[in-house]
């Protein structure tokens, strides 16, 4: 049974979106960050366009950017997927108050 309590902190914690929208945000910048950070490291190398993407995307900072990517989209995620959890409590409760009242 899903209490009102329950409803409450869903109905509370989908008021306050904010570590969604700061994942989706930080999400972003790391991918933007993450062609900065390939543009770089090209720069390091001379040689062909081939050889300079190849050493940039085989050093340690494009790939500690592409685990910053990683991260912030595991983040944002999770958090996408705590909301739509709280919206199914929502939707659980009405069906389930919905029921009661027919029950009665």
């Amino acid at each position: 049974m899903i209490t009102e309590k329950d409803v409450e902190d869903a109905l509370e914690k989908l008021g306050n979106p904010e570590l969604l929208a700061l994942a989706l945000g930080e999400k972003i910048k790391a991918e933007h960050m993450l062609k900065v950070t390939k543009a770089l490291e090209m720069k390091k190398t001379e040689g062909s366009v081939a050889a300079q993407e190849r050493e940039a995307c085989a050093s340690i900072e494009y790939r500690m950017a592409i685990q910053v990517v990683v991260n912030w989209t595991i983040t944002y995620e999770k958090e996408k997927a705590y909301v739509e959890a709280n919206k199914m409590t929502i939707d659980l409760y009405r069906t389930q108050q919905a029921n009661q009242r027919y029950n009665i």
